[in-house]
């Protein structure tokens, strides 16, 4: 983690060198701004970047790249945040959300992670993925669609204990919850998930892994609601192939809670599950 932040940082002075230099040996030109930056391998820039590098004052900026804003050559995420998009995505109207979150994020101030079916889907079950780009932040951020990217942001205050991982990109690093978060985040949020059957296939999809998994799912359960774990156990133990399930099983029992419900949103219907301290009070029908 320390080294991603030391090269971050040579990164970002490197980035400033090349724009001031650039600034000193002649300002680019607004209709080439795109194919510079890009060919210098930057993939987003501010806009107080983007005023030294076209040599005008900062409050010129937008008025500057309006053309190409227009002609889907460059795209503004955030105010004041800028991506240029390659050829290769201009039918899409930008890149792919996942080309400058981490980015985006970190010029907002945002902590933050990819999660519920984008983070699935990352992790290999992209079968049941969603179109929309799930993203949960320590602060509220409103929603929007850049390009053909639909990003839905959701306040947690879990963001900064929830265990992640940096998945590299071509254009850096994201942060992504773990398979264990990811599990548990799915069957906790179950709306989040489009419902619980879909949660279920994700469930299933993510345990076929050879990874080792259930020890993580048990150090990150107190991070969510007792009927995550359970839910989840249930699944894992009546459609997957997973082994181990006991130290989870006693969790699940030490609770305070007495009873939870596979589906939050039905009555109680006295099936109970005593190994899960779990209503059974929806029948799910996975299709993987």
């Amino acid at each position: 983690m320390v080294l991603h932040y030391v090269i971050k940082y040579v990164t970002l002075l490197y980035m400033d060198a090349m724009i001031r230099d650039r600034s000193i040996n002649g300002a680019v030109r607004a209709t080439d701004v795109v194919s510079w930056l890009l060919s210098n391998g930057i993939t987003t820039a501010t806009t107080n970047e983007l005023s030294v590098l076209l040599g005008v004052p900062e409050n010129q900026v937008r008025q500057r790249l309006a053309p190409l804003l227009k002609r889907g050559e460059m795209v503004s995420p955030a105010r004041g945040f800028w991506v240029p998009v390659p050829y290769e995505y201009r039918q899409w109207g930008a890149p792919e959300a996942i080309y400058y979150i981490d980015k985006m994020m970190r010029y907002l101030h945002v902590d933050y992670y990819v999660g519920w079916m984008t983070a699935a889907a990352i992790h290999g079950a992209g079968h049941h993925a969603s179109h929309v780009f799930q993203v949960a932040t320590s602060r509220f951020v409103a929603d929007r669609k850049i390009g053909r990217s639909d990003f839905r942001f959701f306040q947690r205050g879990n963001v900064g204990a929830l265990p992640i991982l940096r998945h590299q990109t071509k254009t850096g690093a994201v942060n992504v919850s773990t398979r264990a978060a990811t599990m548990l985040s799915i069957v906790s949020d179950l709306k989040l998930a489009s419902g619980l059957d879909n949660a279920a296939n994700i469930v299933i999809e993510l345990s076929d892994t050879e990874e080792s998994f259930v020890g993580e799912v048990a150090a990150c359960a107190g991070l969510f609601p007792i009927s995550a774990l359970r839910r989840l156990g249930w699944i894992l133990e009546n459609y997957t192939h997973t082994q181990d399930l006991g130290q989870l099983a006693v969790i699940s029992r030490d609770s305070d809670v007495v009873l939870s419900k596979l589906s939050m949103y039905k009555a109680y219907s006295n099936r109970i599950d005593e190994v899960w301290s779990l209503d059974i009070n929806e029948r799910i029908e996975p299709d993987v």
